[in-house]
This record gives C-alpha cells, sequence and structure tokens, in this order.
C-alpha cells in the first residue's frame, strides 16, 4: 500500500498510545491497590497486637471472643499457634476461656511437638517471671515440654535444648511447697527427663545440660542448699502480683463440669494410666503361669503313667 511521507502508519500511532498509557494507568492502580492492602493488614496486626496486650476493658472484652471462638473449633494444625498466642496474654480471664472444660495439662496433646512450637513455649515460659505466669498457661505450656523430651532420643532432635531453657523451666519450682505438690512434681518429673537426655547424648554439651537439670532437682531437694545455688539470682526475683483488668461488657459463663485438671490429682493422668497398664499386665501374668504351670504337671503325669505301660507289654 502506498502512503504519502509523513503519514505512514498514522492510523496505528494512537492506538499504541493509547495502550501503553492504558498499561501505565493499569500498573499505577495495582501499585495503589497493593499499597492499601498492606495498610489493611497493618492496621490489623496493630490491632491485634493491642487486644491480646489487655491494657484495657475493651480489649479484654475483644481477648475474650476471639478466645471463645477459636476454642470452639478445638486444637488442630491450622489454629495451634493462636492458642499459644493467646495463652500469652497471661490474662487469666481469657486464659480460662480458651481452655474451657479441657485438662490445661493435655491441650497442646493432639499435636505433634515440632521446633517453632517447643521455641515458641520456652521463650515464654523465659518472658514471664515465676510467680507471674497464670497456672494453667503454666501446665500447658508444661504439657508440651514434657511431651517433647519423655523420649530422649526424639526430643533433642526436635529442639536442642539450651542451658538457658533449663534455668527457665527451674525458676517456676516453689521450694516453700512440699515435692508433692502438683506443680512441683509436674517440674521435678521434667527436670528428670532433661536429665536422661543429657545422659543418652554423646555430646558434651547435652550432657551438662543434663547435669545442670540434676543440680536444680537436688538444690531443690536438699535443705541445705538454695535454688541461688543451681539457678542464677536474677531469674528467681518474684514480681509484685498485680489484679489483672476485667472485661466491660462480655460475659462469659464457666462450665458447670470442668475436666479433672491437674492440680486436683494425685498425679498426672499419663502416669495414672500407665499405672493402671501395669496393674493389669501384673495380675493377669500369675494367672497364666499357674495355667502352665497345671498343663505341664498334667502332661509329666500322663506321660508318667505311659511309662509303665509300655515296660508291661514287653
Amino acid at each position: 500500500m502506498f502512503y504519502t511521507r509523513g503519514t505512514e502508519n498514522l492510523w496505528k500511532g494512537p492506538g499504541v498510545l493509547t495502550k501503553i498509557t492504558k498499561y501505565r494507568t493499569e500498573g499505577r492502580k495495582r501499585a495503589t491497590a497493593h499499597t492499601y492492602r498492606r495498610k489493611i493488614r497493618g492496621a490489623l496486626l496493630s490491632l491485634a497486637r493491642n487486644v491480646i496486650l489487655c491494657n484495657t476493658p475493651e480489649h479484654v472484652d475483644a481477648s475474650a471472643a476471639l478466645a471463645q471462638a477459636i476454642s470452639s473449633e478445638g486444637m488442630n494444625n491450622r489454629n495451634y499457634l493462636l492458642f499459644l498466642t493467646l495463652l500469652e496474654t497471661n490474662h487469666p480471664y481469657v486464659i480460662d476461656i480458651l481452655v474451657g472444660p479441657r485438662n490445661p495439662f493435655l491441650l497442646f496433646s493432639p499435636i505433634k511437638p515440632n521446633w517453632f512450637l517447643v521455641k515458641e513455649t520456652f521463650r515464654i515460659l523465659a518472658k514471664f517471671k515465676g510467680n507471674e505466669l497464670a497456672v494453667k498457661a503454666l501446665l500447658a505450656l508444661l504439657g508440651v515440654v514434657q511431651n517433647t523430651y519423655k523420649t530422649s532420643k526424639d526430643g533433642n532432635k526436635i529442639y536442642p535444648l539450651r542451658m538457658s531453657d533449663v534455668y527457665n523451666i527451674g525458676k517456676h519450682l516453689d521450694k516453700e511447697r512440699d515435692q508433692l505438690d502438683p506443680r512441683n512434681r509436674l517440674l521435678l518429673e521434667i527436670l528428670f527427663d532433661i536429665y536422661f537426655v543429657g545422659i543418652d547424648s554423646d555430646y558434651r554439651g547435652t550432657k551438662q545440660i543434663g547435669i545442670k537439670a540434676n543440680d536444680i532437682r537436688m538444690s531443690f531437694f536438699d535443705n541445705t542448699k538454695r535454688m541461688l545455688d543451681a539457678i542464677p539470682d536474677v531469674l528467681l526475683v518474684k514480681d509484685i502480683v498485680r489484679i489483672p483488668i476485667g472485661p466491660m461488657y462480655y460475659q462469659w459463663k464457666a462450665p458447670e463440669k470442668d475436666a479433672p485438671a491437674l492440680e486436683a490429682r494425685e498425679e498426672p493422668e499419663v502416669k495414672v494410666s500407665l499405672q493402671k497398664s501395669r496393674a493389669l499386665r501384673a495380675a493377669r501374668v500369675p494367672v497364666k503361669k499357674t495355667a502352665k504351670g497345671t498343663r505341664s504337671a498334667a502332661k509329666k503325669a500322663s506321660v508318667k503313667r505311659a511309662a509303665p505301660r509300655r515296660a508291661r507289654t514287653r
């Protein structure tokens, strides 16, 4: 096709310009949309942080409503980190709603321990002082630790223990109470499990951690020693017990029948089940032995009776 000079491809020019302008404006719109989405996410995160701090009655109401919504779903692999986040509030009212009728010691039992869960558990234990952490929150966190290090071979592979982790467990021991106290007994059992973790390990650093866990136990049992002899005194400083801020409008009715918590038991639930199974096995073993003994005695008697008969036939 013939075009005059200076007028060729004029019909294509405006179309190309409109396409370029369209792409530029769409790019700006997309960048603007991403910017506003980031602002929305930042606002939601800042609001969630303020709610979790529970500094005002309104924030306590919001945390309680969030705890009830999460608790109604139950523990699963998608929301177990939200349970851990709400336990970090250390607000007794919110934690009571979150735990509900469950046993706090078995709260994280449906979840298989992983590195991040154990790491966050020790971080929360290190964040609060010995008398500052709520009872149900402490039992839930100790349940994670005991579930991880009950078997010495697997626990240290999931999360290698540090000396500071052992200190943060031992600082929650209360020497003024007896060793039969449920809280002290659970802490002593966990330190005993960590001691076996150190013994079974070939690594020198892990063995030192196990020895330190045993030193903390001995300092608790020995009346001539103090906890300062095994744990740094900075970690054993007690905090002033403050009254938590109550809710303003939110009302929650506690369940009439709660699950038997660890505080009301003579022994932890896992140990009770093990003792029952062992007792049943011990009760069944003599019966089997007596049955085998009677059968073997009957066989021997029949052989003795048969032997003289053969001799007479000959």
